[in-house]
């Protein structure tokens, strides 16, 4: 048997991007759409026997009308257009918080050949020769835990199939896992002839037979060097494929200190940076560190609006300068004696002798409060 695996397509993300194309959507929008597409196009073109998506089909909750029929047409080409039989789980970004609500995937519930399992507990569709357990987001992890645990091989079947989305307990890419995510026991994932994840977006074996298939795009910084795509594997002999997809560029570009620079000299430094990368179809990052008022006083006007429109997107972080330690006391919001403030700022400087020693007298004289 041959199935195809892909998942986390997010569709609808994108929105904050500045640009709308003609479809209405943001540029970035358009950007996630056409690798989900491009991500149909494949499995359609390798007809397999069972395709696979395993959560997170939508960025939100509640996603736009555009959006819905986006995803509609697609699952309809898979399922009854090109007769492969879909499974669609919910991802914990497609699932209401609220038990009374439905996720928009259930609207696709009547397409025909598409099977979808929203609600919190585990769903059993037999197809062709494999049964599938399909096990979506739930927002208690203790229960999900337990839905997961009781998830076994019916061994009457030849093939058994587990498909659920959530961390995979002991991977080392989730030591700082996001509160809220559900963590999946690893050993209940490894029983199945194949376990498709969702929920971590970069193409990953996690065990023997136990696999995330990444995103269908990137969807943050940190995926910049990660290869999307959809899996392509046959249950026996076991064989993966990875099929990559081409997604727009990220580039993460070093950071830049403007420490004891003036305003000018950062623009250029900053322009030149970003103009090397040839930045027009580029989603791009520049993180300026050591910044002062003083440097960003000095910043030519429009500069920043400017170089933003040179790149397809173009992040730039501003990072302000540490204060300095020997000026820390003039840092704080209230002052006590003036006289003693002005000896505490003595002590932390190279002051000493009768230099000192003058210096203190003459503010005591000054500065202290009158009996």
């Amino acid at each position: 048997m041959r199935l195809c695996h892909f998942s986390d397509s997010h569709l609808g993300a994108g929105e904050s991007h500045p640009r709308r194309g003609e479809s209405g959507l943001t540029l970035r929008q358009e950007d996630i759409v056409a690798s989900f597409l491009q991500a149909v196009d494949k499995i359609i073109a390798l007809k397999p026997d069972l395709c696979i998506h395993s959560g997170d089909l939508f960025h939100s909750v509640r996603p736009s009308n555009k959006i819905l029929a986006i995803a509609g047409q697609q699952l309809y080409r898979l399922a009854v257009t090109h007769k492969i039989p879909t499974v669609v789980i919910a991802g914990n970004h497609d699932s209401p918080k609220q038990a009374h609500l439905d996720a928009a995937l259930q609207i696709f519930a009547g397409i025909e050949n598409l099977s979808i399992a929203a609600d919190e507990k585990c769903e059993e569709f037999l197809i062709g020769s494999a049964r599938i357990l399909a096990v979506p987001h739930a927002n208690d992890a203790s229960a999900m835990k337990d839905i997961i645990r009781d998830c076994r091989p019916d061994r009457s079947c030849r093939y058994n199939i587990l498909v659920t989305h959530g961390v995979a307990s002991g991977m080392e890419q989730f030591s700082m896992a996001e509160l809220g995510e559900m963590e999946l026991p690893i050993e209940s994932l490894k029983a199945f002839d194949y376990t498709a994840l969702g929920h971590y977006h970069n193409y990953t074996c996690v065990a023997e037979r136990v696999y995330y298939a990444g995103s269908t795009d990137r969807l943050s910084m940190s995926e910049r060097d990660a290869a999307k795509g959809v899996i392509e594997l046959s249950l026996d002999p076991f064989t993966v494929t990875f099929h990559e997809l081409k997604t727009r560029p990220m580039i993460d570009l070093p950071a830049l200190d403007a420490t004891g620079l003036r305003g000018d000299q950062v623009a250029d430094r900053v322009a030149a940076n970003v103009a090397a990368t040839d930045p027009a179809d580029k989603i791009i990052r520049q993180v300026i560190t050591g910044l002062t008022p003083e440097i960003l006083n000095t910043i030519p006007t429009q500069f920043f609006r400017e170089l933003k429109q040179t790149a397809f997107s173009l992040d730039l972080r501003m990072i302000p300068a540490a204060p300095q330690s020997g000026l820390s006391q003039f840092g704080r919001t209230a002052f006590g004696r003036l006289d003693k403030e002005f000896a505490d700022y003595l002590s932390q400087t190279g002051i000493a002798g009768p230099d000192k020693e003058a210096l203190l007298a003459e503010a005591s004289r000054l500065l202290a409060p009158d009996e």
